[in-house]
Parts: C-alpha cells; sequence; structure tokens
C-alpha cells in the first residue's frame, strides 16, 4: 500500500493537475477544481517517505510533513465543497455564507498551526504520517485531530449531500456516472471521518501507537486511496465523455469524406469553407460537432444542385417526381448512393431523385448520410469510380 502513495497516486495526481491547469481560468468552478485537485495532490504527495526527509533536511522539522497534509486535506475538502456549491446551482451563491465557509476553513488552519507549533511532541523517532497516532493520548494531539476529523467529516457529508441530489440535473450516461462517483467519493471519505473519530475513542488515553501490520494501519491507508481512486474516476468520467464525442465525429468525418469530396467536386459552389485533406482533417483538434454539421449541408445542397441539373422542369417530370420510386415508399441507402453515383456521371438516365429521409434531427440525418457514404464507398469501387448507370430502387436523397 505505501507503493501506491510514494508513486502511482502521486504521478496520476500531479499529471492530473497539470491537465487541468489551462482549464481554471475559464470559470469559477474550474479553479475550485483546480484548487481541490492540487491540495489533494500536496496531501498525497507528503506521505511519500523521500519527500518527508526533503522537509526534514530543508526545515529541520521532523514532523512537519503531518502538518502540511493536514492543511492541504482541509484545502481540498474546502475546494470541493465550494465546487460543488457553485455547480449546484439552485440557489443563489450568497456571499455571506462563502465568507463564512473560508473563515471557517482558515480558524481551523490557524488552530492546528498553532496546537503543531506549540503543543506537539516533536518526536523523531517515528515516521511522520505516525506521529500522531504514536502519541495519541497527548490532548494536543486530541484536539489537533478533532479539528481535524470536525471539519473533514462536515465537509465531506455536505459534498456527498450536494453531489447526490445533482445527479438529475445532469444528463444520463458518463456525465451522470461521474457525478455519482464523486457522490460515493465523497461518502467514503465521511466513512474514513467515522473510522477515525471510532479509532480515536477506543485507544482510549493509551499512548502507544498500533502494531506494524495492524487492521488498524491497514484501513487508515486502504479507505483514502479507495476514495481517491472513486474521485479520480468521476473526475475522469465527463472529460471521457467528451473524448467519446470527439472520436464519433472524427469517425463521422472520416466517413462521409469519399462521397462530400465526389459531390463537393461537381457542385463546388455548396462548400462552407476551405477543404481539408483527409488525412490533415484527422489532426484537427477541439469541438467536431459543427465540422460533421456542415459536412452534412454540404452533402444534402450538393445533392439538391445534381438534382436540379439532372431533373428536366418539365410537367411529366414533375408528376413522375410526385408519384415516387416504383420500389416502395421507404427511403434505402443502397438506392440512393446508386443514384448519386449515376448523378456524379452526368447519366441523364438516372431516375428519379430519391424520396426524402424520416430524419428529424441532425443526429438522425448524419446517421442516415453514414449509411448513404458505406453503399457509395461499395458502389463506387476500391478506385472510387462510379458505374455509369444505376436505375435500382429510388431512395431518399440526403435532405
Amino acid at each position: 500500500m505505501y507503493a501506491i502513495y510514494q508513486f502511482a497516486l502521486p504521478a496520476v495526481l500531479w499529471t492530473v493537475v497539470l491537465w487541468r491547469v489551462p482549464s481554471a481560468f475559464g470559470s469559477r468552478p474550474s479553479r475550485y477544481l483546480l484548487g481541490f485537485l492540487t491540495a489533494l495532490t500536496v496531501a498525497v504527495t507528503t506521505r511519500a517517505p523521500a519527500v518527508e526527509d526533503l522537509v526534514r533536511v530543508t526545515t529541520g522539522s521532523p514532523d512537519l510533513p503531518v502538518l502540511i497534509k493536514h492543511l492541504a486535506g482541509l484545502a481540498s475538502n474546502y475546494f470541493i465543497l465550494e465546487y460543488v456549491i457553485t455547480v449546484h446551482g439552485r440557489r443563489p451563491r450568497r456571499e455571506a455564507a462563502s465568507r463564512l465557509r473560508l473563515a471557517a476553513v482558515l480558524l481551523a488552519a490557524v488552530t492546528l498551526t498553532v496546537v503543531f507549533v506549540f503543543f506537539f511532541t516533536h518526536d523523531s523517532t517515528v515516521p511522520a504520517t505516525q506521529v500522531t497516532d504514536a502519541h495519541l493520548g497527548d490532548p494536543a494531539v486530541r484536539l489537533y485531530e478533532g479539528i481535524v476529523y470536525a471539519y473533514l467529516g462536515t465537509a465531506t457529508v455536505l459534498s456527498a449531500k450536494l453531489f447526490w441530489s445533482n445527479r438529475h440535473s445532469v444528463p444520463r450516461g458518463l456525465l451522470r456516472a461521474g457525478v455519482m462517483c464523486l457522490a460515493a467519493g465523497s461518502a467514503l471519505g465521511f466513512t474514513y471521518t467515522l473510522y477515525r473519530v471510532h479509532f480515536l475513542a477506543r485507544q482510549g488515553s493509551q499512548a502507544q501507537a498500533p502494531e506494524p501490520g495492524s487492521i488498524d494501519l491497514q484501513l487508515s491507508e486502504v479507505l483514502p486511496a479507495i476514495t481517491l481512486l472513486v474521485l479520480l474516476v468521476g473526475l475522469a468520467l465527463p472529460p471521457l465523455r467528451t473524448l467519446g464525442r470527439y472520436l464519433h465525429d472524427q469517425y463521422a468525418l472520416w466517413q462521409l469524406y469519399p462521397l462530400w469530396n465526389r459531390l463537393l467536386e461537381a457542385a463546388p459552389t455548396v462548400v462552407f469553407g476551405p477543404r481539408v485533406g483527409r488525412a490533415r482533417d484527422l489532426f484537427v483538434l477541439g469541438d467536431r460537432t459543427l465540422d460533421v454539421a456542415h459536412r452534412a449541408f454540404e452533402i444534402r445542397d450538393a445533392c439538391l444542385v445534381l438534382r436540379d441539373r439532372l431533373i428536366a422542369p418539365s410537367p411529366e417530370a414533375s408528376a413522375s417526381g410526385v408519384a415516387g420510386p416504383p420500389g416502395g415508399d421507404e427511403p434505402d441507402a443502397r438506392a440512393e448512393a446508386a443514384w448519386l453515383c449515376a448523378a456524379l456521371q452526368g447519366d441523364l438516365d438516372a431516375g428519379q431523385p430519391p424520396l426524402a429521409s424520416h430524419a428529424r434531427t441532425p443526429r438522425e440525418e448524419i446517421a442516415w448520410l453514414l449509411k448513404v457514404a458505406a453503399a457509395y464507398r461499395q458502389l463506387s469501387g476500391p478506385q472510387g469510380a462510379a458505374p455509369r448507370s444505376r436505375k435500382g430502387r429510388s431512395a431518399e436523397p440526403a435532405s
């Protein structure tokens, strides 16, 4: 378990902190979230023996990492509580309540510092992470830990309640799962607080530290580690949702490219902006949702241009267009692709324009166009050479 605190968790947490820094300037919740992650990372990092030795050599204090860890713990709980209150959004933010919470955490931090500096027994014979457990009979230690766990318990139970009550305010999927993980992580933090309070009460006035490898020490290591992992999962799930949407959009752009490129060659006036190569398009970062929508609009408009070119404005043509295709009244992606292949070759016998699709939303339209694009790639062959004439069943145009 010590290896987790020495290497794995600090490395993961510092990576997450660096990743969140650019977004911290966008909004107040982002700044609170960065403050929570930074304080939490500092608290975990101080547990590593190498960091303990560095602090001891630098400051001359044998157990200063304990104070740093607990002050960082207070800060992390303050920031996560402010974060969930800010994003909860059901009531106006009260500046008086915000100042009161800030005053409470500052008072707790100052009190811990005073008790640690002036009333602690600074023992260099035990590891800094166990200095409080080694002197549980000391009233100063009991006051110190009482302040820590009183604030920790209050902050974690409030955070868990607010995260849980806010779960229905976010969309289903990874975003809601992330909020529920944050609620579970806060609840685990409260569970750890209850365990530590029970441990302190059970120890009574005993001065000896728990035996190495005892169940008390193991629980004191396992519960915080599980809490941190659950919180990290909760913070990671919403970005994974964004990443999944980005990959889906990139896939759609890649799949639509052959049909889109061929249609723009035939109708270059419908293009929205500069054209980008298929491979280069893969390296465009950011939100691609609008790019996919633009590509769908361009395909639809190019289809309309082709229809106007191939269909003579005669009463007979109009009557045949109203009558619908002979194969039925349901759109068919392969028939749509066949009509496009023939139309792109300038075949005047391409047949009637396809039927309108049943798509009611941009998402449904894009899903339909992906089917048409897949059928077009099959019909046009590996070299992109479309057949000269196809008269299959008509289907819907991309409109």
